[in-house]
């Protein structure tokens, strides 16, 4: 089999509030690692989008990866109505300008604080349903009612779920049945035979591969599609050809 090639949609750099063991921070060292692993290109974001300010965050990300084509931004964003963000419309020129290739949010508790519900974020939601711009969110920040209703009330918005763990299934499968536009990250997605499971009741086609780094570590993300126990079609799928085909279809105009 020809090396695969990889497409990281989950991987960030900055200084965070906490230093995980074996973790880094700066861009040289997230280009370091993508190269030791053989991950050719990544969405990033800046946690300092996340930890500091979404706005300052998304601007410092811009400067930060500008002689890097290989990186695409994926800006951190969040509902207009209390003043601190732009509103749909105007966000939606300047992630064109800015060629973002994606968004997060990070609406828990312990981030950005706020309901995702229809009432408070259908606004932004609709825009990037319309748009086709992918939506990244991880489990660590909604629940699974919270992913169940965004998914009914918006169902072309392309919704990622990352930061998984391996025991979702038995919520996970049901969503998946219902919402063909969730796609999951394969960073956490660790259970016995998971991938090959997957693939074989859903299709390689809805996993989209990530690494969580600098928290998780990238070779284990490499190696869990390269020696997933599926075709060499699927792995290159998951690799990078979902990512680029997801992200092919945004629509800014």
């Amino acid at each position: 089999m020809e090396p695969l090639n990889f497409f990281d949609c989950n991987c960030s750099f900055g200084m965070r509030s906490v230093k995980y063991p074996g973790s880094f921070s700066s861009l040289d060292e997230l280009i370091r690692n993508m190269n030791n692993y053989g991950i050719k290109k990544a969405l990033v974001y800046h946690s300092m989008a996340r930890e500091y300010d979404i706005k300052t965050g998304n601007k410092m990300l811009m400067t930060e990866i500008a002689d890097y084509p290989f990186l695409y931004p994926v800006w951190i964003v969040m509902h207009h109505h209390t003043g601190e963000f732009p509103s749909p419309d105007l966000l939606k020129a300047q992630l064109k300008e800015n060629n973002v290739k994606a968004v997060r949010i990070f609406p828990s508790i312990l981030d950005h604080w706020y309901s995702i519900s229809y009432w408070n974020c259908k606004e932004l939601f609709n825009m990037l349903e319309t748009s086709k711009i992918p939506l990244i969110v991880g489990l660590d920040q909604i629940t699974w009612d919270e992913l169940h209703n965004l998914c009914l009330h918006h169902p072309e918005l392309i919704v990622i779920l990352s930061d998984v763990n391996y025991r979702i299934n038995r919520n996970l499968y049901t969503l998946l049945e219902k919402f063909p536009n969730l796609y999951v990250e394969t960073s956490g997605y660790k259970g016995f035979d998971g991938i090959s499971d997957f693939c074989k009741f859903f299709g390689a086609h809805r996993l989209i591969f990530g690494t969580a780094m600098p928290v998780l570590s990238g070779a284990a993300a490499v190696s869990m599609i390269n020696y997933a126990r599926i075709s060499d079609k699927e792995k290159q799928m998951i690799a990078s050809e979902n990512l680029e085909k997801l992200i092919g279809g945004i629509r800014y105009d």
